[in-house]
């Protein structure tokens, strides 16, 4: 496990770059589509992040966070979280999502930004690790190539990782 935060800094740097970024969604989602589910529908990328009901498909907390996804010997780094709040999260709050998050924002809140938030934690906490579960590795990959994953068709480990894709796929 990686103990300071220079050099997560350095491991991380593919992650970290994406996050420095000025403007995230910005063109459609780029990366290897198989295995995901691609959707361009903002309500129905919604739906598959926030519905919990298990009855179409798996709850994404659910699929993202049960105990199956990490081992005993993961651990999860107050520094992490210390210097994500310190560097203010890489200043993403602030970044234009090119109104990806305004397709998100239902009641004053913004699901998208928080499951983003989330992820981000997660998965510098995966780089501390030196360990990535397959979902969190698939999930990296969805962000690097400017998606946002946000749900699971069918039932885990079977189905398909959802993307959102704020612009249209050609």
């Amino acid at each position: 496990m990686k103990k300071h935060w220079n050099d997560l800094v350095i491991s991380a740097a593919p992650f970290i770059e994406f996050l420095e970024r000025d403007r995230y969604f910005d063109s459609a989602y780029f990366g290897d589509r198989s295995g995901k589910l691609i959707i361009e529908d903002a309500s129905l990328a919604f739906n598959y992040a926030s519905d919990e009901s298990f009855d179409n498909f798996d709850g994404w907390e659910t699929v993202t966070d049960s105990d199956a996804v990490f081992p005993d010997s993961f651990e999860w780094s107050s520094w992490v979280s210390h210097n994500l709040r310190k560097n203010n999260y890489f200043s993403f709050e602030s970044k234009d999502f090119c109104n990806a998050d305004g397709k998100w924002a239902q009641g004053g809140v913004c699901l998208l930004r928080e499951l983003m938030s989330r992820d981000i934690k997660i998965i510098l906490n995966c780089y501390s690790n030196d360990f990535f579960p397959n979902i969190w590795r698939d999930i990296l990959n969805v962000y690097l190539n400017n998606g946002f994953p946000c749900g699971w068709d069918g039932r885990y480990p079977d189905g398909k990782l959802v993307v959102f894709s704020n612009n249209p796929i050609d």
